[in-house]
């Protein structure tokens, strides 16, 4: 078995500005979304890639801190994520099926003997998305059909949660340099063979690795961070295209870098810690929303009010998610 060493658990639990990044990158997918999903140009860096990986970063420096932080059991760590994502996504599906009854073009008998609607609770209760993300006669008029396009990530997320003890059980036998060695060479070698979704484990596990080597990582991190900045000018400047399979294979790691180097070196952000974190409610229910307002017109009239409006409805749910559901069963479970 691994063991965290107790200086790197008391250093990883300094003031940190993760959940200032959480809201920082939840803000702009909604941004995104509701650019994409109203059918106007969006910008550089409210890219999707650019989200997804720091939220697979952070997620996997998090989680894996999470894992070790209690000595690996594995019933508590697998209690735990049950407890934190399946009780709040589980609402967000039958949120969604009650959001689409009530606005289906479909009378409400229809609506509940379509073999359709039944076909979308069962393949997104399992993760399952992509084999049914729409509800019968909801959001026809709309540029995309689908209820709740973010929803795909959750299985990435779910898998990876699977594979943390699995490689953290390798490290306790073999020993940290190895395996991390062997799974980042591999992870590189088979990057472009690996379906779209299933790539982003290149960041999840570059939080991961950040975490093992903590202590290397804050002893060097100007160096690393350099060193990072560097690699990502070759990368997007096209200046030694001989170079591009070196350092697009080194960004995962210096992206990770990158993004904990200002989650533990910008204090000013800090302050976000002692509040409440919605930020996995606002990821479930943002795209619902944003469909509903595209659905009734809404953005046509009046854009940017619009976006406020979505805004502030998708915090509230998310609250409301976090106060009803999230925090009393982590509080019970605890």
């Amino acid at each position: 078995m691994y063991i965290l060493h107790a200086n790197i658990v008391n250093e990883v639990r300094k003031a940190n500005c993760f959940d200032f990044l959480r809201y920082f990158f939840a803000f702009f997918l909604i941004l995104s979304h509701y650019l994409t999903l109203s059918e106007h140009d969006s910008v550089w860096f409210l890219a999707g890639s650019l989200r997804v990986k720091a939220f697979f970063v952070i997620t996997g420096f998090l989680v894996t801190y999470s894992f070790l932080r209690r000595n690996c059991n594995l019933k508590s760590y697998a209690v735990k994520r049950f407890v934190r994502i399946v009780p709040a996504y589980l609402c967000t599906i039958m949120f969604c099926i009650l959001l689409g009854c009530c606005i289906s073009r479909l009378a409400l008998s229809d609506f509940f003997s379509s073999a359709q609607t039944w076909r979308y609770a069962v393949a997104n209760i399992f993760m399952l998305n992509w084999l049914e993300p729409c509800l019968p006669g909801v959001f026809e008029g709309n540029s995309m059909q689908s209820v709740n396009g973010s929803l795909w990530s959750m299985k990435v997320e779910s898998l990876f949660y699977v594979l943390v003890p699995m490689i953290i059980w390798l490290v306790g036998k073999a020993g940290k340099h190895t395996v991390m060695t062997a799974v980042m060479a591999a992870s590189v070698l088979f990057y472009n063979i690996l379906p779209v979704q299933l790539q982003y484990f290149t960041y999840f596990f570059g939080g991961m690795s950040m975490l093992l080597y903590f202590d290397s990582f804050m002893k060097f991190k100007y160096l690393i961070v350099s060193i990072a900045a560097l690699n990502e000018f070759i990368l997007y400047s096209g200046i030694c295209p001989a170079l591009n399979f070196t350092v697009q294979s080194l960004e995962p790691i210096f992206f990770t870098a990158t993004l904990l180097f200002v989650a533990y070196n910008v204090k000013s952000l800090n302050f976000m810690r002692r509040y409440d974190n919605i930020t996995y409610g606002l990821f479930l229910y943002h795209f619902p929303v944003i469909q509903v307002f595209i659905y009734f017109g809404l953005p046509e009239h009046h854009f940017w009010l619009s976006f406020f409006s979505i805004t502030f409805v998708t915090a509230a749910l998310a609250y409301m998610s976090w106060i009803w559901i999230e925090k009393p069963l982590m509080n019970r479970y605890k």
